[in-house]
């Protein structure tokens, strides 16, 4: 179960953090074979920065069903699911994600996506319909590669799509579009996007927009803790300019019926 202030996060923020879902232990098993995975395919060992050759290694979705990851099927995800979303509501998965492994990269300041909602505009307004669970399988600790999130867009999109005809809420990429410009401080996370780079120094600290309070936050965490946000939480990946590489996993659930 959420505590009241969890839930309240989740709410107001569009996200909250589950600690230690599965061990450390547990995550550094999974952590173990990702890195036996990266030596037999890459070269990538890890006792050996100068190995290190690939700063977005792909092709791992080979792992997922291996029994190791079970783990990160804990019951305090679980848990959190039903309460968000309602017992026997939601689709379960059959394993936890795909893999986001990144490997530092201190001069890279390119924008790795757009900022993006992983669904798109059409859900029901009035209640949580999906969600994204993002899972540590390593200390991802202030600026080594955590997504970076906008605290408090669910909000803001609520309010943007509702009354809106929902022939109009697609195709994605277009409502996208209007509703990063239906804002200056958007528009300016939009031309910060555009230019191919990370600065968001201009851009941090919380906004206000119409009254609601925005916020660009990084999504670090722990070993073997999980994040949910909400399913239209604006996010993005960001290089890792951290000293260790990533290691993490992000799934969608969705309702049994929308």
């Amino acid at each position: 179960m959420l505590t009241p202030a969890q839930r309240d996060h989740f709410m107001e923020r569009g996200f909250v953090r589950l600690p230690g879902v599965f061990s450390r232990d547990a995550a550094a098993a999974m952590e173990a074979r990702v890195w036996d995975w990266l030596a037999r395919h890459h070269g990538m060992r890890r006792d050996d920065p100068a190995s290190w050759t690939l700063a977005q290694p792909t092709g791992l979705q080979p792992l997922k069903h291996q029994a190791v990851f079970d783990a990160n099927e804990g019951a305090a995800l679980l848990a959190a699911l039903d309460e968000l979303l309602g017992v026997g509501c939601w689709k379960r998965p059959r394993e936890w994600g795909s893999f986001l492994v990144s490997f530092p990269s201190a001069g890279d300041t390119r924008a790795a996506a757009p900022w993006h909602t992983d669904f798109d505009y059409r859900g029901p307004s009035d209640r949580v319909f999906g969600a994204l669970v993002f899972s540590y399988l390593c200390d991802v600790p202030a600026g080594a590669g955590g997504t970076l999130a906008v605290a408090g867009s669910h909000r803001l999109i609520r309010r943007f799509v509702e009354g809106r005809p929902r022939t109009s809420l697609a195709p994605m990429k277009t409502v996208r579009l209007a509703l990063m410009h239906s804002d200056p401080w958007l528009a300016a996370l939009a031309a910060e996007e555009s230019a191919g780079r990370i600065d968001l120094a201009p851009l941090l600290g919380e906004h206000s927009i119409e009254g609601l309070p925005v916020e660009v936050v990084e999504l670090s965490g722990e070993a073997g803790d999980v994040v949910i946000g909400h399913p239209w939480l604006l996010h993005r990946g960001a290089p890792n300019r951290g000293e260790r590489p990533r290691f993490m996993r992000v799934q969608r659930v969705r309702l049994a019926v929308t």
